[in-house]
């Protein structure tokens, strides 16, 4: 239980709609569903609607979900959008769960290996890959700034397009190919005023029909139970850990990345410290990509 006057919700992008059937549906049955909080225990994840419903009957305390890795968080917001009931949920937009599911990139990974991105793309319901172009031209846009520069206000025009192509894509266009064309946009080229002044796209690619197949396949987030090693010499020998899970996660990833930040042309720096520590880290992971490219190739052939 936290207090209702302890919980920040500031720069939350939701729309609250009636909140007289939830508050109703409160008062008689309880609150159904914990809000979910970050792992500091204050700051709101989802639940802006009960917990203003909540303030509304004079509620003092809330019932909270305090999520102990970004894995917990990405279950119980994916229940959330599951379960929601018609009556007394104002259903979702895509912005705001994409605003959602940005949060989760803040809470703790329970190893290395997990990639927040592809939780967080799951809980949206699109592939990583288009998640990271939208998030990338939503975080270029910088809505809260009053005055904003010549990139945001570009951004700005990008990013109702590309919310508007994952939801109702325009005839010939695969959902991932025009967000890739309107994530382009971003530095150069018009923009259109729709998405119907878009020409005919060139023939797909069978990357890019592999993208749409995930963008168009439900997914859910799965926890694989920890491996059990037995002694030596005791029972059946342990199988050989089956790893493909954790690659596809961080291949998935580094591809989100990298579509995110397509082109990078200059960095401006007065500080040599960050310039040495990001080589640094670039050479760690081009020794780890290398050695994971190695182990797909050897795979592959064999």
């Amino acid at each position: 239980m936290i207090a209702l006057g302890d919980i920040k919700y500031d720069h939350r992008i939701r729309s609250l709609g009636d909140l007289e059937k939830l508050a109703e549906s409160i008062s008689r049955h309880g609150l159904q569903q914990a809000v979910v909080l970050s792992n500091d225990g204050r700051t709101l994840v989802s639940g802006l609607r009960r917990l203003r419903a909540c303030q509304a009957l004079g509620m003092e305390n809330i019932t909270a979900l305090i999520p102990s890795d970004v894995i917990e968080a990405a279950e119980a917001l994916q229940r959330e959008i599951k379960k929601a009931d018609p009556e007394t949920d104002f259903p979702m937009t895509l912005r705001e769960r994409m605003e959602l599911a940005h949060q989760l990139h803040s809470m703790p990974a329970p190893s290395a290996g997990v990639s927040h991105s592809v939780y967080a793309s799951d809980v949206v319901g699109i592939s990583n890959r288009t998640y990271w172009r939208i998030r990338a031209v939503m975080n270029l846009a910088r809505e809260d700034d009053p005055n904003p520069p010549f990139s945001a206000v570009r951004a700005r025009k990008i990013v109702p397009l590309m919310l508007a192509a994952v939801e109702n894509p325009p005839a010939g266009w695969p959902p991932s190919r025009i967000i890739e064309e309107l994530h382009k946009l971003r530095t150069q080229g018009d923009i259109p005023e729709s998405l119907n002044s878009f020409p005919p796209p060139r023939k797909a690619s069978k990357a890019d029909r592999f993208q749409d197949h995930i963008q168009q396949t439900p997914t859910e987030v799965a926890v694989s139970p920890p491996a059990v090693h037995l002694p030596k010499g005791r029972g059946l020998a342990p199988e050989t850990p089956r790893r493909a899970p954790e690659v596809s996660r961080v291949v998935a990833s580094l591809a989100g990345v990298c579509a995110g930040i397509s082109s990078i042309t200059e960095i401006k720096t007065s500080c040599e410290e960050d310039l040495a520590h990001w080589d640094s880290e670039l050479k760690t992971c081009k020794r780890i990509i290398n050695g994971l490219h190695g182990l797909v190739r050897k795979a592959n052939n064999a």
